[in-house]
């Protein structure tokens, strides 16, 4: 004997796939959620790594600005240097 809110050949006693496309929609709906979600976070990622990356790019710069000045530096002290014993080797 069934009872009268269940149908034989229909599980639950849903007599359409209401239920069933409700999960399918459902499983979508969070699947794209996910998704989105996901998106954000390597979206915000990349830019931690992008900001990161630009710090290192001044600081290069900026390293080789003062290298380049050291450089500067140490030619004129090495001339001073060569132009001193040159001098003092003269006959």
């Amino acid at each position: 004997m069934t009872s009268p809110t269940h149908q034989p050949g229909q599980p639950n006693g849903h007599t359409n796939g209401r239920s069933r496309w409700a999960g399918v929609v459902l499983t979508a709906g969070l699947a794209i959620a996910a998704l989105i979600v996901q998106w954000g976070v390597v979206t915000t990622k990349l830019d931690q790594v992008e900001k990161r990356l630009d710090e290192l790019i001044f600081e290069a710069r900026s390293l080789r600005v003062e290298s380049q000045g050291l450089e500067r530096r140490l030619s004129y002290v090495e001339g001073r240097m060569n132009s001193t014993r040159d001098r003092r080797n003269e006959p």
